[in-house]
């Protein structure tokens, strides 16, 4: 039977005896491993003349560390000095119990409110009166409005219950499904003390549609509360005041610019055993931990037509144990696994792949990142690859992108790597310092000489500022002089822009105004204001904690923490100048709230001729809440 491995079975005892059997070889570990200590302890206990185990050398009788434990005792805002942690978590608490109750009934909203309002409640309109269109194509319209700052003329729970109509009065609410249907999402992103009394910033989006139309509202509450002096006391609501507000309205009757028709393309019937189909959280518990299958998911993806038959087919990465998948697309455009047919069923944790003409006989083939290998495999045109190279590096490979840097017609490889092999735990070296780490390892420029790889990153300049916690990679000739230049978006810190003088490389991120300090995380170009000059869009992290915690002046002791808020900030959006620089307009253009955001492509969805903005987001968190994305 068929392993799937990276390399042939008489090579894998010498290049990878940790993960030679995948799925099989994590099981045979832990029965190993739990044999082992069970045979050792029987033995000792033997020797010794008692029925009591002995313990295992090395293991501490406590199951945790008591310095582990001295830090998990600060995850409690209330004993850690924390006080606006404290009122944002009851807050938070008190506004998502509102939804819950609206959705109960009339009399239980009026019986939270009755506890949630302080006497003399007001509220501003929670949706401006008069809105202005600034976006239309025919489907979508998105309005604007300024917010007006004088209050209702009602006060209490009759306020409240207005301001509420007010944000679904575009809507036909007469039905009673028509409430069962709206949402309401808050994050808080700060806190500001005033004796008794706090105020909240809460970012709130709302959800809701009838039988004509759809609408999906952003807005920003400043919310006034009250504080109990007694310790089990809860917040009181004194006022909502609208600060900034924006609608999207699409008809009901039209569908959706995006169906999801993963189940049909599949052909998944109900029962289907498809191990895509387990997700995540149930992968996480039955592979191992060193498989990689961490906090951050699986990822790795490409497109394109591998048996040369018309139809785009799909290569998708799979954490180790579970075999890489080569999905062939049929003529009923449904998709059919040749993994092991096409010799692409590899079992190891992979995190990138790209489909590329590699040998310039037009056909697709495979470059692959996996762990910290670089795998080329060539295609004999009908979907059967061929392993040509394994090149190995002491980088741990997050990304791939592909470029033909010497211009001798063979498509090069640039590969961002993200740790190191040997590290802690996880294999992550510890990002040091946390805000702008460079402890790092290698991302690499391989040239393609026909025959393998072969490292060229020093030679070319791009050893430069090049060990950080790299997520992606982009190219582009953002100076108009021909030559493609780079784009580099790393985690912990700052990224790298290196222009390209003639072939040798120079990181100009600093004096171009793009270093972005921030979590990198994905990097895309694109000229969003055509004007001929290519722009730039970074995904990062929007941190609705960092928000709060990063402008308190408890934080780092009252020392300055613009870099720690600037990592809280979001995504980044930058305007090439023509002169080599390039303007921050993230903010003006409304782009950074883009949540835990990964990929950030331009594209233009409309076909209107002006690119859009596609923001992939989310972080698996274990449970099934999701209140921290």
């Amino acid at each position: 039977m068929r392993t799937g491995s990276l390399l042939r079975p008489f090579q894998i005892t010498k290049w990878l005896p940790c993960f030679q059997f995948g799925q099989l070889a994590s099981r045979w570990t832990h029965l190993a491993c739990l044999g082992f200590c069970c045979i050792g302890s029987a033995t000792q206990a033997q020797q010794s003349g008692s029925a009591v185990p002995v313990p295992i050398l090395g293991l501490t009788s406590s199951p945790i560390d008591p310095k582990v434990d001295l830090e998990m005792q600060r995850l409690d805002p209330s004993t850690d000095g924390w006080s606006t942690e404290v009122i944002n978590e009851q807050t938070q608490d008190l506004l998502k119990t509102s939804l819950k109750a609206l959705h109960q009934g009339p009399q239980q909203l009026r019986e939270h409110l009755d506890k949630l309002l302080a006497p003399g409640f007001h509220s501003t309109r929670w949706r401006p009166e008069e809105l202005v269109v600034s976006f239309t194509d025919g489907t979508l319209k998105v309005l604007k409005g300024k917010p007006n700052e004088t209050y209702l003329r009602l006060s209490g729970s009759e306020a409240f219950m207005e301001a509420l109509q007010t944000a679904v009065s575009p809507l036909d609410m007469s039905a009673s499904s028509a409430w069962d249907d709206f949402q309401m999402h808050f994050k808080t992103t700060g806190v500001d003390l005033d004796g008794n009394q706090a105020l909240t910033t809460v970012w709130v989006e709302t959800h809701g549609h009838d039988q004509e139309r759809r609408i999906e509202g952003h807005a920003t509450w400043q919310c006034r509360w009250s504080l109990s002096v007694t310790a089990k006391g809860s917040p009181k609501l004194q006022s909502i005041t609208l600060t900034h507000y924006q609608e999207s309205q699409a008809p009901e009757r039209n569908l959706p610019w995006f169906t999801d028709v993963t189940r049909s393309v599949f052909q998944w019937e109900d029962g289907s055993a498809d191990p895509l189909l387990k997700g995540i959280d149930h992968w996480r518990k039955h592979l191992d931990w060193r498989f990689t299958l961490d906090v951050t998911g699986p990822h790795g993806l490409a497109v394109g037509d591998v048996n040369g038959d018309g139809r785009e087919d799909l290569y998708l990465c799979e954490p180790g144990g579970l075999p890489n998948r080569m999905l062939i697309q049929q003529r009923d455009g449904s998709l059919q696994d040749f993994g092991t047919l096409s010799g692409t069923d590899y079992l190891e944790a992979s995190s990138s792949a790209l489909l590329v003409d590699l040998d310039n006989d037009l056909d697709l083939d495979l470059v692959l990142a996996t762990g910290r290998y670089i795998l080329t495999a060539v295609n004999d045109g009908e979907a059967h690859f061929k392993t040509l190279q394994i090149y190995e590096s002491q980088s741990m490979f997050r990304s791939l992108t592909a470029i033909d840097i010497d211009q001798d017609g063979m498509l090069d490889i640039y590969a961002c790597g993200y740790y190191a092999r040997f590290g802690d735990r996880l294999g992550l070296g510890r990002p040091m310092p946390y805000h702008d780490a460079n402890n790092g390892v290698r991302n690499l420029l391989l040239r393609n000489t026909g025959n393998g790889l072969e490292d060229i990153t020093e030679a070319s300049g791009l050893e430069s500022n090049n060990h950080r916690f790299s997520y992606a990679a982009a190219w582009e000739d953002f100076d108009n002089d021909g030559d493609p230049d780079l784009y580099v978006a790393n985690d912990f810190g700052r990224n790298n822009l290196y222009r390209n003088d003639g072939g040798h490389f120079v990181d100009v991120a600093a004096e171009a105004g793009v270093e972005d300090l921030s979590a990198g995380m994905s990097v895309s170009w694109g000229d969003y204001n055509q004007d001929g000059w290519m722009d730039l869009y970074v995904g990062n992290m929007f941190s609705s904690a960092g928000n709060r915690i990063a402008f308190q002046r408890q934080y780092r002791g009252g020392q300055p923490a613009d870099q720690f808020q600037r990592h809280a900030r979001g995504n980044s959006l930058f305007l090439n100048q023509g002169d080599g620089t390039f303007l921050d307009t993230s903010q003006e253009a409304g782009v950074t709230l883009g949540r835990w955001a990964w990929c950030s492509p331009f594209v233009d969805f409309n076909n209107d001729g002006w690119q859009d903005l596609l923001v992939a987001n989310g972080m698996v968190t274990g449970t099934e809440d999701t209140g921290d994305l």
